[in-house]
């Protein structure tokens, strides 16, 4: 018995299912078998609502195919999701291709390791069908965070060592719009639109490796109220905290090289920013440049001292 075995015309259900007699001039006796056996199918539907069996006759063909009859790919529609019982039990997939000549055949990318075999007596599809989905697209969501629960949204990609936990942003425009943000072997990357190339990663030790340059802002239409670098600038710059170190908070045994973010304020106050819990960063890349400069003045200072009167 089964639900895919009853019709949506009522009067054609007289013996729809074989388990079932609702014929007219039923014997009595009938009666309590064939309400039991509508009670079972539909707490056998009940049990898994999710999945439906829609009475097609699988044919396997390879461990990622099976054909049905008829033209069902209206049915069978990419992006949907099959359940299917084979020998070595149930395997999960998602179909990647449908379509029809005589048959209708049907492509699915299985989950893990698990792939279809000559056991084929079964397939279910999901309850969503991505071609006419009943979900809106929404315009806006807002994920309300749980207080204390780290992930406010979970995208699980443990199993997956080609892509890992991905979101794809399809943009718009001619020129390749399309970026994804990926974590895969402990990196966070964004990948370019082929995805074949990671633009920007950030390791958990906070590594940052950028394909391209990092530039900010800095025209100087931008910027009033010049002031210029005190006299003994390069003096106070000597005096500034550096050389190489290890992380105490990262404890693993890795020499960097950089300055004391708090001998550098005392120096130039505007490339260290502090942070909500106290704690102090250095703007490198501005303070590097301007201390550059400065120095290539005092070069050129000293040069100026050292030709000879003409």
């Amino acid at each position: 018995m089964a639900l895919w075995q009853w019709s949506t015309t009522a009067a054609n259900n007289a013996t729809a299912d074989p388990s079932i007699n609702w014929q007219e001039g039923q014997a009595p006796s009938t009666v309590n078998d064939s309400a039991r056996a509508m009670m079972a199918a539909v707490a056998t539907w009940f049990q898994s609502p999710e999945w439906l069996n829609l009475g097609d006759t699988p044919t396997y063909v390879s461990g990622t195919q099976f054909t049905v009859p008829t033209n069902r790919t209206s049915v069978y529609t990419v992006g949907r999701r099959v359940r299917a019982k084979v020998t070595a039990g149930t395997v999960y997939g998602t179909i990647t291709a449908s379509a029809y000549t005589s048959l209708t055949t049907v492509t699915l990318s299985v989950d893990g390791s698990g792939a279809l075999d000559s056991g084929l007596s079964e397939v279910d599809i999901g309850i969503l069908n991505p071609s006419n989905p009943s979900l809106p697209n929404f315009p806006r969501l807002t994920l309300n965070a749980v207080n204390g629960d780290q992930g406010t949204l979970t995208i699980n990609g443990t199993a997956d060592t080609s892509y890992g936990a991905s979101i794809a942003l399809l943009g718009n425009g001619a020129t390749t719009p399309n970026k994804y943000i990926r974590a895969l072997n402990g990196s966070l990357s964004i990948v370019n639109s082929a995805y074949t190339q990671q633009i920007l990663s950030i390791d958990d030790s906070g590594n940052l490796i950028v394909q391209g340059n990092i530039t900010s802002s800095s025209d100087e239409r931008l910027k009033t109220d010049w002031q210029p670098m005190p006299s003994d600038f390069i003096e106070l710059l000597a005096s500034v905290k550096s050389g190489t170190y290890e992380r105490a908070d990262l404890e693993d045994g890795i020499r960097h090289a950089g300055v004391g973010a708090q001998s550098l304020r005392e120096v130039l106050p505007e490339a260290v920013l502090e942070g909500s819990q106290g704690m102090l960063s250095v703007a490198y890349g501005n303070a590097a440049l301007v201390a550059v400069i400065e120095l290539a003045r005092e070069v050129l200072r000293l040069r100026a001292l050292l030709e000879p009167v003409k």
